[in-house]
């Protein structure tokens, strides 16, 4: 079995011919993220005129403004990953892979969320008599296939296609000068992007009134952006350590796991969304709007901790072996450098002596 998947494998991507060009591949899957940033934009543009429309209803206008940065962000980022593939830079294989990857870790995350609360956005959607009860079940099921299909399916496609051999090849020799992604592996680019957006939670803070969970309690305004400032620190300087190899700041990015795992699990399983919603500053009006909503509650918080605490940890584990003292040096060379010592290795072909016949 092992070895009809590796023919398979081979037939598909041609990975038993490193040398071969894949520049043809690279751009399909160029032209596939530029259509993932068209269709991003898209989806910023229905969620304008959805709710020029029909108005926030208990949303605030700042969460959907962030909703709204947020997929352009990624129009952004798609656009860009998509150019770069279709000239096959050495920095956009790396950083593809890195979204790919992240995606996978939240997609499936998210998914499993959005699987959970299916039944009750479908109530909800029968209540307000936006759609009836088929066509309801419809959007709602056709919204999961999507969110499958971008955020698991094709991510996963992305990462058998650019982690081949033949394509780290030909990145090389289409650009053979040293790119700044080549010198972090890709599981420490992973770790140090993710910590890179985490030192982001002070200005996401101005969003949530700062509200913080500590241990149980609930605390938000001054006190709370001093405790999301000390967060956005450790998760730079984590983010530093990655970026950098230095072994000391794993550590660091363990305890911050474990400390944040345990701080909202234990806040969240004796919470009153009331209390929650008052310190974010939502209205009375908007706190009995979303009080609709039963899917968010403090049983669900805490199961989504804890599952991104221990994936979170695992991770951290796995990527540990990566990192070297900040005193190492890594030599990184590029594929010309490469082939020419093994050229230069291979043992001169002795003439193998003449038998003579008596």
């Amino acid at each position: 079995m092992k070895d009809l998947f590796e023919k398979a494998r081979e037939w598909v991507w041609l990975e038993g011919d490193p040398e071969k060009d894949r520049s043809k591949g690279l751009a399909v899957f160029g032209v596939l993220e530029v259509l993932l940033g068209i269709l991003s934009f898209s989806i910023a543009m229905l969620l304008m005129i959805g709710v020029a429309s029909a108005g926030l209803g208990g949303m605030k206008p700042i969460h959907f403004q962030l909703a709204l940065g947020f997929m352009f962000f990624m129009t952004g980022w798609f656009i860009v990953m998509g150019w770069g593939s279709f000239k096959a830079c050495r920095w956009a294989r790396a950083l593809v892979l890195v979204g790919a990857w992240v995606s996978v870790f939240f997609g499936s995350l998210v998914l499993g969320l959005m699987l959970y609360i299916l039944p009750d956005i479908h109530e909800l959607f029968i209540e307000s008599g936006l759609l009836p009860a088929h066509g309801a079940l419809s959007v709602l099921y056709y919204s999961a296939l999507v969110l499958f299909l971008l955020q698991v399916v094709f991510p996963l496609i992305a990462i058998a296609f650019y982690s081949l051999e033949g394509v780290r090849a030909t990145c090389e020799r289409r650009w053979p000068r040293q790119s700044w992604t080549d010198l972090c592996p890709l599981p420490l680019l992973v770790m140090g992007v993710l910590s890179a957006f985490g030192s982001l939670t002070f200005f996401l803070g101005f969003t949530t009134n700062h509200v913080v969970f500590l241990f149980g309690h609930v605390v938000s305004g001054k006190v709370g952006m001093l405790v999301l400032l000390l967060v956005s620190v450790a998760f730079g300087y984590v983010g530093w350590g990655a970026f950098t190899r230095n072994r000391n700041t794993w550590w660091w990015g363990y305890a911050i796991v474990l400390l944040t795992t345990t701080s909202l699990m234990l806040s969240f399983s004796g919470m009153d969304m009331n209390v929650f919603y008052t310190h974010m500053g939502y209205s009375a009006e908007q706190i009995g709007k979303l009080k609709q909503f039963d899917p968010f509650n403090p049983a669900l918080f805490t199961m989504v901790s804890c599952i991104w605490g221990i994936m979170a940890c695992v991770y951290l584990v796995w990527v540990r072996d990566c990192l070297l003292p900040e005193k190492d040096e890594v030599e990184v060379k590029s594929y010309q450098q490469i082939k020419d010592e093994e050229r230069a290795a291979e043992p001169s072909k002795r003439q193998a002596p003449r038998m003579r016949l008596d």
